[in-house]
């Protein structure tokens, strides 16, 4: 069985470092959904309501009892907003323990000091109550749910000019959270967690310290960290995925110069088998690609493959989706052409060895915008282009609870009567082959 995907973080904000690769052109910096950094989120909001299909469970709360109809039956309204306010923030992270019970995450505030919000659905993604996270959380990077009711999201605060590690859990299923208290000093950013048991999570990101990248385990509920090594020059991490306990991949960044910041940034894969002791560089894949890659979403669906999904823009600006698969848990990688015209790819789910799920999006540098939704029946040898219904701009992050239910969430554009930018929830219940969406 495959371990939950793990994402970036960095679907719906814009990308406030750039990476500089060795002998490469530097390019702008650029982030797929950019337009949720310029517009906000101001919206009027309902709640979704949409039916689903597909295997159920007995989760630990109660699910809203459905009628079956078929994908493209299904009515949908408004998605989530939060009690007292007439506004609705764009969702970018999402959990699903069941076919029926989902967390996930989203922001007040883009491109300023805002605050983040949890939502929880009982009903497959159909509708969700939306609480606050405790004051004071500007935003959160990465979310995980061990078990149905423990969850634990992962990111920074904005203190000033700086930025300071956060970690928010809950243990009732998301309804309400604390500050995990317990974050070593020195922590600057929190990007990627992935945790293997309900008992071990690895996360991910970079220590107050001149931007060094850090790597920290602890418990599903964040009440103990230990603080791990990583080899000389690793900048930041973002992306995690563990197979067990000792067996764990990280892709991020690293000086291509150790020791020297002003030499640029590389790609950086590293692979562990003894839980972080140590830390072995993976070889990256050598296929030209149309330019310095961004890997957005992590996961590993079986005990040796695994895959990264993201995008790769020239300097003509035309961004090109790009995946990457390794058959040897990591140390070696191969690249995986997308279909012809995939540009973002933001978020990977695969809840079996064969059936994967990519979800992407968003605005590019010249102002156009592109969805994308991929499928795959092999374990991402292969890659179908399936339809993204009206009017996504972007999905930032996709939970597979099992090989036919997925939830993605993202946002869209603003409407004649809802100005600023709407938080979408799409759902399938036939493996991604078709989607309906609140709309």
């Amino acid at each position: 069985m495959g371990v939950s995907p793990n994402r970036r973080g960095r679907h719906t904000l814009p990308q406030t470092t750039q990476r500089q690769c060795h002998a490469v052109p530097v390019k702008a910096a650029r982030w797929p959904l950019v337009l949720a950094a310029l517009i906000g989120a101001a919206l009027t909001g309902g709640c979704a309501s949409v039916q689903r299909t597909g295997p159920s469970s007995s989760p630990s709360t109660t699910a809203a009892t459905t009628n079956p109809i078929v994908p493209s039956q299904r009515a949908v309204t408004a998605p989530v907003s939060v009690s007292g306010s007439n506004s609705s923030p764009p969702l970018e992270e999402v959990s699903c323990t069941s076919v029926v019970v989902c967390v996930a995450v989203g922001a007040f505030g883009f491109g300023t000091p805002g605050h983040e919000v949890a939502a929880l659905s009982t009903d497959g993604g159909a509708h969700w109550a939306v609480s606050r996270p405790p004051e004071g959380v500007t935003h959160l990077d990465a979310l995980t749910c061990a078990s149905p009711d423990s969850c634990l999201a992962v990111g920074d605060n904005l203190v000033g000019n700086s930025t300071v590690g956060v970690a928010v859990s809950t243990i009732d299923a998301g309804r309400t959270w604390k500050t995990v208290s317990t974050l070593p000093k020195g922590v600057g950013e929190l990007k990627g967690i992935s945790c293997p048991t309900p008992t071990l999570c690895m996360v991910v990101g970079s220590s107050t310290n001149q931007g060094r990248g850090i790597t920290l385990t602890t418990d599903a509920s964040g009440s103990q960290w230990h603080a791990l090594s990583l080899p000389y020059g690793e900048t930041l991490p973002s992306l995690v995925a563990c197979t067990s306990a000792r067996t764990c991949l990280v892709e991020g960044a690293k000086e291509a110069v150790a020791g020297e910041p002003s030499s640029g940034e590389d790609l950086s894969i590293l692979t562990t088998v003894n839980g972080g002791t140590s830390w072995t560089p993976s070889v990256p894949p050598s296929e030209a690609l149309p330019g310095w890659p961004q890997y957005r979403g992590l996961t590993c669906p079986a005990a040796t493959r695994c895959l990264l999904v993201g995008d790769a823009t020239p300097g003509d600006g035309t961004p090109s989706g790009v995946t990457a698969a390794s058959a040897d848990d990591g140390v070696t990688w191969t690249a995986v052409p997308p279909p012809s015209g995939t540009m973002f790819l933001n978020a990977i789910a695969c809840p079996t060895a064969l059936s994967c799920v990519v979800v992407g999006g968003g605005i590019e540098a010249r102002g156009g915008s592109t969805q994308d939704i991929l499928t795959s029946s092999d374990g991402g040898h292969t890659w179908t282009p399936r339809s993204v219904p009206a009017p996504v701009t972007g999905l930032s992050a996709v939970s597979c609870p099992t090989a036919l239910a997925c939830v993605a969430v993202g946002f869209g554009p603003s409407n004649a009567n809802v100005p600023g930018v709407q938080p979408v929830v799409a759902v399938t219940d036939d493996g991604g082959a078709s989607w309906a969406m609140p709309g």
